[in-house]
């Protein structure tokens, strides 16, 4: 087998933009991505997926897709392991991660097709059940995420993250008022998205750490080893991140350090299922956890899903709820351009299963997608 052709669509947002905390110097996120497939000569398609956050920023990630898919053009893609680092040759000079992530991420599917089976089985098979937590990127008061919070917790969602980097008094008056108001089974988790300096992360964290938040994420620079370290040695709260790493290698200096216990990597971001595996066996050695950061798309959240369930560091995966107005929270209303959307849903009582179709376990809604398409 042969890879062929490698294709590019740009797909615009289907749903609102996602709000980040008032610190952060851009304050949205569009839903939008760049769909990739990766055709062969024997009439295997493989799909994979990327976002960068806007449209006109996937554009870029478009091009940089078509000119890394130069180097594999002839070559056989289920030898991944090889594609990958080829790729990786180019990309860390180029830095274009999000094109050998939704490039790797289209091998896997092209492997699991031509084997007849889910990715997820290839990586070694189900590890563990994974549910859910809600991102609730909805910009509303503390009192609201607390009807809000009620709301995810009837449909079994495990915890829900909110944004934080507010200043440490809003920050700690979000913490004190949503966790007096939220089931005493129900977790809260904060973002800050490395918006604090050292001195007021560690002020929100002692807040966090005293009202047992799940996690406390990416409260400094991700780049502060030494920094995150320190923070996970001072507080109880959990100190989260990984998101914005690439790929795998980083994680031996943070892990060497106990700089993070839980680790987030973005599949979009971090080698695609190649390179988050791989994070997956690291952080399992050092007995951290594996809670993959999933804000994207549907085809890259797919990969995902095979990527957490075939993990036993993994037990719970990001889930984006992005509107208020639906009766279940549990579907997907991100990717409008699946054909089976059905495939990736939460349960009633939290678990969120992967696909059970070969490869990921994506089909398309060609019209959709067209429809979508802002080439």
């Amino acid at each position: 087998m042969q890879i062929t052709d490698v294709e590019t669509i740009v797909l615009g947002s289907a749903v609102d933009a996602a709000s980040l905390p008032a610190e952060v110097d851009e304050r949205s996120i569009e839903i939008s991505s760049v769909l990739v497939k990766v055709h062969t000569d024997e009439g295997i398609t493989g799909l994979g997926e990327s976002f960068y956050r806007s449209v006109d920023h996937n554009r870029f990630l478009a091009s940089s897709i078509e000119a890394m898919a130069e180097h594999i053009i002839g070559s056989d893609p289920r030898d991944i392991t090889a594609r990958w680092h080829e790729l990786y040759v180019h990309v860390k000079r180029a830095g274009a991660w999000g094109a050998l992530s939704a490039i790797d991420e289209a091998l896997w599917d092209i492997l699991g097709k031509d084997a007849g089976t889910p990715v997820y089985r290839l990586l070694g098979g189900r590890a563990s059940e994974v549910n859910a937590y809600a991102t609730f990127p909805v910009e509303k008061t503390p009192d609201e995420l607390v009807e809000s919070a009620n709301w995810l917790a009837n449909k079994g969602f495990k915890a829900m993250k909110i944004g934080a980097g507010f200043g440490i008094e809003a920050d700690r008056e979000r913490i004190r008022t949503i966790t007096d108001g939220i089931p005493d089974d129900f977790g809260l988790a904060i973002d800050a998205n490395t918006s604090y300096s050292f001195p007021e992360a560690l002020a929100v964290a002692k807040t966090a750490s005293d009202h047992e938040l799940e996690w406390f994420e990416e409260p400094i620079s991700h780049m502060d080893i030494e920094g995150q370290a320190d923070l996970n040695q001072q507080v109880s709260v959990p100190i989260s991140g990984y998101q914005t790493h690439t790929p795998h290698y980083p994680v031996v200096d943070h892990l060497r350090a106990n700089a993070l216990e839980i680790y987030q990597p973005s599949l979009d971001y971090a080698g695609g299922v190649t390179g988050a595996n791989r994070v997956a066996t690291l952080v399992e050695a050092f007995n951290k956890r594996l809670v993959p950061h999933a804000l994207g798309p549907a085809v890259n959240y797919a990969a995902s899903l095979h990527v957490a369930a075939a993990s036993r560091a993994c037990s719970l995966i990001e889930f984006a709820v992005l509107a208020d107005d639906i009766d279940d929270p549990g579907e997907y209303i991100a990717g409008p351009y699946v054909d089976n959307p059905e495939v990736i849903h939460v349960r009633d009582g939290g678990e969120i299963p992967p696909p059970e179709r070969p490869g990921l376990g994506i089909e398309l809604d060609d019209e959709a997608v067209e429809t979508l398409s802002v080439d």
